[in-house]
């Protein structure tokens, strides 16, 4: 069985390893033989894995279709259908397995030229992964994935139109769910501080900012954002001593570049 593993993943192995040597087809062989006695879960995956990695589609269908129907199983038809060119059926099986990462490739793909659609499929995956209740990880970062797209969606509208500010008002609500699931992550922290600058409000845009630095005391960004917010608020001498501090620790950190250009 190890043999017949080494053979089936020998493309992940190093040149001069003795895996990298062993042909696919003769763990396949050995895998199928180990069918016909034993056609555990373990098995059929393997194989369903292998098939697909040489193109053999139906038969990798064949093996998955034996699996338990949950996890691995919608995994793999969601490749298989993703194989054949079938985005909308590879999305059905990936949330059905709630297979987050897959589904999340697909939205940053529809995020670059469809963001409406992007945001809608993001939102799909966060209420699927609500549903199971068993990755509120999964699900903040779902909330701060759906923060980035509503203010993508923003971008086309003119400053200051009422649907620039509604979507930006959308991306600051699905930041802040995204930091009451998680509120100790640092980069939610920072998004809803900066989303908040963006509305213009300061008093908001400060507490994450604070709160951020809490997390983290090293982190640059969080010591610009409240040298933004001071600057805005009119404190120029504090908005200096935060992009000081900043500089200290990270001169190359992109919202103390953008404070130091509000300096100058």
């Amino acid at each position: 069985m190890q043999a017949a593993s080494d053979a089936i993943f020998a493309s992940a192995g190093s040149a001069i390893s003795l895996p990298a040597h062993l042909p696919a087809a003769a763990g396949i062989g050995i895998y199928r033989a180990i069918e016909r006695i034993a056609p555990a879960q373990y098995v059929e995956g393997m194989l369903a894995r292998a098939e697909l990695a040489r193109g053999n589609l139906d038969a990798a269908q064949q093996h998955a279709l034996r699996l338990p129907s949950a996890g691995l199983r919608d995994e793999y038809l969601g490749r298989i259908a993703q194989a054949r060119g079938d985005e909308s059926a590879a999305q059905a099986y990936f949330l059905a397995g709630a297979d987050f990462f897959a589904i999340q490739d697909d939205v940053d793909r529809l995020a670059k030229s469809d963001p409406a659609a992007a945001y809608d499929l993001e939102r799909t995956l966060k209420n699927r992964l609500q549903a199971l209740t068993t990755h509120p990880d999964a699900v903040a970062e779902s909330y701060w994935h759906l923060g980035q797209i509503a203010t993508m969606r923003s971008w086309p509208y003119a400053v200051g139109s009422t649907a620039r500010r509604h979507w930006t008002q959308v991306g600051m609500r699905d930041y802040r769910r995204a930091v009451a699931l998680s509120p100790l992550a640092e980069r939610y922290l920072l998004a809803a501080g900066t989303q908040a600058l963006a509305l213009g409000d300061l008093a908001g845009a400060r507490g994450f900012y604070a709160r951020a630095v809490d997390v983290n005391p090293a982190s640059a960004d969080a010591f610009a954002g409240l040298g933004v917010v001071a600057l805005r608020a009119g404190d120029r001498a504090s908005a200096q001593r935060y992009a000081a501090r900043s500089r200290t620790i990270d001169p190359n950190s992109a919202m103390l570049r953008a404070l130091q250009a509000d300096l100058r």
